[in-house]
């Protein structure tokens, strides 16, 4: 394969160019586990979902790999793959009504070792104060069972759904910038036409059994619980669209009434660490864990878990949908070639990107589409449960 030059477009260096969103070639991309809205009648418009729209801000050359090539690693990221186990385990513990159901760490051992038959690849992770490794099977089961130790049956809660797939389609809106050269509200299509299906899977919708008060929750096993993890989270991509097209879809499905109000998004965290192993008690409704004397320790760990809500409004809606139009409409204009594409380097995109040693290629004029070809796999966004940097 013929060495490639530094900077260019995927059209002038002579490759080819991803595919049009509905175009014929790309209606594969559709997945079975995304349920069909109560009148399909664009079965053939393109799909959209947050991890692609996470991908693109991240790096655009990144966002071309992965979904104009359909390429990803051959094993993904420990940490994308311990979030999809969590979520599994999660899933089959919160199940609709009021009574829970399979305990999430015999979820969790059951999912891990049918990930390990597929992959052959035992993965962990580094955790606590001396970054001790942890094997990932060992380290989701006691994570599991420290959960369930520290909210019970969770009897404060109904669950409505769980692990809901939706599908909305989102309409062509009137144009308000008034420019011919690069229109962002996407007025190039006739205002109230179809244009794209937003998808995506909301982890629950839970309702406070006391309260009545109806919460999304978004659950996240994260490194550490503090606050500058919790600075981007009223403005965050993924629960905005379950805040947004996420409730839509609920509603059309019945599944919430018309005017049914829900409060916000309850971001349910869960600190990738093992479980403190001294005595405990609860202390002013915190836990607190004890010397061996039975006096509480003034050396406490970090937490392990945190619930923190996020009140969203109807102007929260909003602003979440117009963003997303944003973002697809800026799609539009890379795959028609109307915007070229470039990079993002920088200290918070390289070191974890999973097409760097690619890039880097590319970037010295190297065989870099060789490298991918030899260290990727080709895969189907839209036809994945978890999806890749994101859901």
């Amino acid at each position: 394969m013929a060495q490639t030059r530094r900077g260019t477009t995927a059209k002038q260096r002579g490759t080819k160019p991803g595919p049009s969103r509905g175009a014929p070639q790309r209606q594969r991309r559709g997945g079975t586990s995304i349920p069909p809205a109560r009148s399909e009648q664009h079965p053939t418009l393109p799909l959209l979902r947050t991890s692609e729209r996470s991908t693109l801000k991240k790096c655009e050359w990144l966002w071309d790999r992965t979904y104009n090539d359909l390429l990803k690693p051959q094993t993904d990221m420990p940490a994308l793959r311990f979030g999809s186990l969590c979520h599994v385990a999660l899933a089959g513990w919160y199940i609709p009504g009021i009574k829970r159901g399979v305990h999430p760490a015999k979820t969790f051992i059951k999912a891990y070792d049918a990930e390990i038959a597929r992959n052959e690849e035992i993965f962990g992770f580094r955790v606590g104060d001396d970054e001790k490794w942890e094997n990932a099977r060992d380290l989701g089961k006691a994570m599991m069972l420290n959960y369930v130790e520290e909210y019970g049956q969770d009897s404060d809660w109904k669950v409505i759904a769980t692990e809901m797939p939706f599908r909305t389609l989102v309409y062509h809106p009137p144009c308000t910038c008034k420019s011919s050269d690069f229109c962002v509200c996407g007025h190039r299509g006739k205002e109230g036409e179809p244009w794209f299906w937003y998808v995506g899977i909301v982890d629950g919708v839970w309702q406070n059994r006391t309260s009545k008060d109806i919460w999304i929750p978004d659950h996240k096993s994260t490194a550490g619980i503090g606050d500058r993890k919790m600075a981007y989270l009223q403005v965050d991509d993924q629960a905005g669209s379950y805040w947004s097209w996420g409730v839509d879809f609920l509603r059309e499905q019945g599944i919430l009434g018309p005017k049914q109000q829900l409060a916000g998004m309850l971001y349910n965290f869960l600190r990738k660490a093992m479980p403190d192993e001294r005595p405990s008690k609860i202390v002013n409704g915190k836990r607190m864990y004890l010397n061996m004397d039975g006096s509480v320790s003034k050396k406490q760990p970090s937490p392990y878990f945190l619930r923190q809500p996020i009140w969203r409004d109807e102007f929260d809606r909003a602003e979440a949908k117009h963003r997303a139009m944003v973002d697809y409409r800026r799609i539009e204009l890379f795959r028609s070639g109307e915007l070229e594409m470039t990079k993002n380097p920088g200290m918070f995109t390289c070191p974890t990107c999973p097409m760097r040693d690619g890039c880097e290629l590319h970037e010295t004029g190297n065989n870099w589409e060789e490298f991918l070809r030899q260290t990727t796999k080709t895969w189907e966004p839209y036809a994945e449960h978890e999806v890749y940097d994101g859901r």
